[in-house]
């Protein structure tokens, strides 16, 4: 979508391939696309100055940057006579345009990356469906008759917009069926997710970040034009030999040759669903403007980018922090100057040359080779002050470095990267060694990390995409990870914002069965939803949810529990912020849900001296806390060769004993213990425990010794107990 597809015919011949699109490398290819995608063309420079206030383009008119205005007959875009000074005000960059420095390259980048052109896509004229699918944002959500959608632009047909409608409902294609709430314009109410540190739309602008967000939605493309193309039985071999008819800009008939760099163009236009039916059914669509896909395949062909083609080739980086491939053929890589990492294909008897790889920066990676344990040959040469890496029928040959170099740490010049893909029938998986440093989990079948719910056991983590009916029937076990163990960089080619991954926590009899305690120590309330299987409900007027301390405690009641004591602890949790939508699986309104937060009084315990400790153990301020109306008991624990001493508790002052009980606490106390040299007394008795002949208890300020087996005798009353000692 660029804005000066609309100018008039004579400017646009005056933007021919030739002025600003020759071969080279992956930048040059993205300067030649931003030069004609942003509108702003730095070789127009002199052209832009002597018309500021002339009305050479015919251009879209509208309301503020980026909201065209449309005929309300036909939804199609109003059009008008536009001087430069307008144009610049169009697309909302008049601010930067300095007509004293009119030919200023900087000057120029700003504008570009700036651009907002009528229907809202930006710089290189991202939109939002593109920065969904490169992981970047999350759309503006509606509810239509009750169902939830996501909210954003795309494509659709003019006529959507007949009678001034803005919005509408449309399916995505490719989707199979997957509806979204359409804007007529690009309206950038979702939210960024932080990826590479894009968190809003002013950083969106930045031209650093916009570079990494452009690399990334070409990524994506490929990765789904790879998967059509093999959807269809046909190899990048196959569709790179094709050509199609067409029109160059002087009207003159030309044959066009599909390129890796065309192809790329191709997506960012039309994208990727509308490139691969080019490729697989020679289907040539066209966008809003009237501008069709082949126009970009010869406009933006024979560049050399991030990504091999079949035979001898060169895959060429930049400046940046780039992700390369390239094994199909004796090849070469230019990295670029970047933190890289080199995707090598596995083709037997090919030889990759790496002209500027640097050590403990760029690193190579065999991902998803179908060699078991590729790197187990592994071999590395010096060769004519280079050094050679055989492995697996393969070579690489890395300039400049010495073979000693790679011996000292092979694992930071090579690495083998395991792919796991995500689709709705590959049942549960395990997996024992997944290394989230190179290792990927890849979408197919349109998932998103909306579908995506991820969960953590005593020791692994597991994630899928979640049915309708809340199960998750498809997964990987990841063993030894937890939740903080994930990133975004661990997925791939799936859609959408990191931040729509969901959290769960699966209930069922094997982890919360009878008188269980289900211990989570992960619970984020934005986003962990407990789920009990459909064919299980238990009615919310049946949960208790208690605060205790720093947690909430789950349990049920009667005549749901009939006696079952289980119970979920949730630490960490505040119970206020707690809703329904923590919880699925469950009937009946949150609003029946039994909420007891209770008041807690602090208890002020100190040591005075040396010579033990009290249990439970205080904060660094010294403080316990007591549930208020209960009891609530202080244990005084000697160091060896020390016993209690004496006990002030609120000022008063009590005989030495083992604890101190505050009886149904209704306020805030104060204690201190003491403790001196002397032999200590034995724990204090306990009316649940076992005790055996020998065994020596301390009740009020005496020592008792068992003479038998004995449970819930109190020791004064004799029995099986004598007293042996003062204590």
């Amino acid at each position: 979508m660029t804005p000066n597809k609309i100018v008039s015919i004579a400017v646009a011949l005056a933007i021919s391939p030739t002025a600003f699109a020759s071969q080279g490398g992956m930048q040059d290819f993205l300067d030649a696309l931003r030069d004609f995608e942003s509108g702003i063309n730095p070789n127009l420079s002199t052209f832009y100055a002597e018309n500021l206030d002339n009305p050479v383009y015919t251009y879209a008119k509208v309301t503020k940057p980026g909201r065209l205005v449309r005929d309300c007959s036909t939804g199609v875009m109003v059009s008008e006579p536009t001087t430069i000074n307008q144009f610049f005000q169009k697309l909302g960059i008049d601010g930067i345009y300095n007509p004293n420095t009119p030919h200023d390259p900087e000057m120029f980048r700003q504008m570009q990356f700036n651009s907002l052109n009528a229907w809202g896509f930006v710089g290189y004229q991202l939109g939002e469906a593109v920065l969904i699918d490169a992981g970047y944002y999350s759309p503006n959500t509606v509810n239509i008759d009750g169902k939830e959608y996501d909210s954003f632009y795309m494509f659709v047909p003019d006529s959507t917009w007949i009678g001034c409608k803005t919005e509408a409902l449309a399916e995505i294609p490719g989707s199979g069926g997957n509806q979204v709430y359409v804007t007529d314009t690009n309206l950038w109410q979702g939210t960024f997710v932080g990826k590479n540190g894009i968190n809003s739309f002013n950083d969106l602008v930045i031209p650093e970040k916009q570079e990494l967000v452009i690399r990334d939605a070409m990524h994506f493309n490929y990765k789904i034009m790879s998967k059509l193309l093999a959807d269809a039985n046909m190899t990048w071999e196959q569709a790179l030999a094709k050509s199609w008819p067409d029109k160059d800009d002087n009207g003159q008939p030309i044959q066009v040759q599909a390129t890796m760099s065309g192809i790329l163009a191709a997506a960012h236009l039309r994208g990727a669903w509308g490139t691969g039916a080019l490729l697989t059914k020679d289907q040539i669509t066209c966008d809003e403007l009237g501008t069709c896909i082949t126009k970009y395949v010869h406009k933006f062909g024979g560049f050399d980018t991030l990504f091999d083609v079949p035979g001898d080739s060169v895959s060429h980086g930049s400046v940046y922090d780039e992700v390369l491939t390239a094994g199909w053929g004796n090849d070469t890589v230019i990295l670029g100057g970047g933190k890289n990492q080199l995707l090598l294909h596995e083709q037997s008897g090919t030889t990759t040359t790496v002209t500027d790889f640097v050590l403990n920066k760029d690193l190579i990676i065999l991902r998803g080779w179908q060699t078991a344990d590729p790197l187990a040959t592994l071999t590395v040469s010096d060769r004519n002050g280079s050094s050679e890496l055989q492995f697996a029928g393969q070579s690489v040959i890395l300039n400049g470095i010495a073979a000693s170099d790679i011996l000292a740490s092979p694992e930071s010049v090579i690495q083998v990267s395991n792919i796991y893909t995500l689709a709705w029938n590959i049942g549960k998986q395990v997996v024992d060694n997944f290394n989230p440093a190179v290792d990927k989990i890849e979408g197919s079948a349109g998932i998103g990390f909306k579908h995506l719910k991820a969960y953590e056991t005593a020791n692994s983590i597991i994630i899928g995409p979640q049915a309708e009916d809340g199960g998750i029937y498809a997964s990987y076990e990841l063993i030894g990870l937890t939740l903080a163990d994930l990133t975004p960089d661990m997925f791939i080619n799936v859609t959408g914002g990191y931040d729509r991954l969901g959290f769960i926590v699966p209930l069922s009899h094997l982890n919360w069965g009878w008188n269980m305690t289900l211990d989570v120590a992960s619970f984020d309330v934005n986003k962990t939803v407990l789920t009990l299987p459909s064919n299980q409900p238990t009615p919310f007027s049946a949960l208790k949810l208690t605060q205790e301390g720093a947690n909430v405690v789950i349990t049920l009641l009667e005549p749901t529990a009939q006696g079952d004591k289980k119970k979920i602890v949730l630490h960490n949790t505040d119970v206020t912020l707690l809703s329904a939508a923590n919880f699925s699986g469950f009937s009946g309104s949150y609003s029946e849900v039994t909420i007891d937060i209770p008041v807690m009084f602090d208890i002020h315990v100190a040591v005075n001296g040396t010579g033990g400790t009290i249990s439970p153990v205080p904060g660094t301020d010294g403080l316990l806390q007591a549930k208020g109306g209960t009891d609530f008991t202080v244990n005084f624990i000697p160091d060896n060769g020390y016993k209690v001493k004496d006990i002030v508790v609120d000022g008063v002052s009590y005989p030495a004993a083992s604890s101190y009980t505050f009886t149904s606490v209704n306020s805030s106390h104060n204690l201190t213990v003491s403790f001196e040299a002397g032999a200590s007394c034995p724990v204090a008795w306990d009316s649940n425990a076992v005790y055996v002949a020998g065994d020596q208890v301390t009740y009020n300020g005496t020592v008792y010794e068992a003479k038998w087996w004995t449970s819930g005798n109190q020791p004064d009353l004799g029995g099986p107990w004598q007293a042996i000692a003062s204590c």
